[in-house]
């Protein structure tokens, strides 16, 4: 039997670029993150969906947005994430000017631009303190952002969708799609409260991980299933439209 080939790194030019500073790397469902001193600083990707997000993603924060645009002025948010704009951005392969741009970045990781680098997990509230969304102390304590959505905001954008209906699962209000989950109140105590449990592949859950840890999850037992846990309180009936399209799309796919 033939050893399985190694798949090739997208995009290696910048693993080149940046060789000095040791960078390790972690596969992610078809994606590469690359880390430099515990940091997440970028991600290769080139798959064959959703190709117009396929080149080098910054690690950055909407706040540094307008500054890094004026040295990427074709950067831009990342549209498989569902939101108009997203803290990830992500110099695409298909502009002219990628290549240049990539390298750019990679001299500002050089140079520990702090525009550039998250902490893997971490999440801030707003007194300014980090929690992972692991301990149920810090879960009882978290400070909500002032949304309003609940399983009522859910089930009314889910039941817009074809074939949608209000139903159980776990004991928990779902909605369900020609009888397959599409969306949970999440039943399991690792899962924080005010979470909702949505069905999408493992690909765009690894997408959604690495760009938003603010917004989405995952705990163990949920590691396994493909599903995603989200906060409803960060996020936007727009936000939730979309990832709900998105999950409906998933399932009724799997049913096809």
């Amino acid at each position: 039997m033939l050893p399985k080939q190694r798949k090739a790194i997208p995009h290696a030019f910048v693993l080149d670029a940046i060789s000095t500073l040791s960078p390790y790397t972690r596969p992610m469902f078809g994606c590469l993150a690359i880390y430099v001193k515990g940091k997440i600083v970028l991600i290769l990707r080139d798959k064959p969906k959703s190709t117009a997000d396929n080149g080098v993603w910054l690690a950055t924060t909407q706040e540094h947005h307008q500054s890094l645009r004026r040295e990427f002025p074709n950067m831009r948010s990342i549209q498989v994430l569902g939101k108009r704009v997203t803290g990830w951005q992500v110099l695409p392969v298909d502009a002219p000017d990628f290549e240049s741009a990539a390298l750019r970045a990679c001299e500002l990781v050089l140079a520990a631009d702090p525009r550039i680098g998250k902490i893997p997990g971490a999440r801030t509230s707003k007194s300014g303190s980090k929690a992972t969304g692991r301990s149920s102390k810090q879960i009882k304590t978290s400070k909500k952002h002032g949304s309003t959505i609940n399983f009522d905001t859910v089930r009314e954008i889910g039941l817009a969708l074809p074939g949608v209906q209000e139903s159980i699962a776990y004991g928990s209000p779902a909605l369900k799609v020609h009888g397959k989950l599409l969306a949970c109140m999440p039943s399991h105590r690792s899962a924080e409260p005010g979470s909702l449990v949505v069905r999408i592949d493992f690909d765009n859950r690894a997408e959604l991980l690495a760009a938003d840890p603010d917004v989405y999850y995952v705990t163990d037992h949920y590691l396994n299933y493909t599903s995603v846990l989200v906060r409803l309180s960060r996020v936007t009936p727009d936000v939730l439209r979309d990832l709900l399209g998105m999950a409906h799309k998933f399932v009724t796919a799997r049913r096809a």
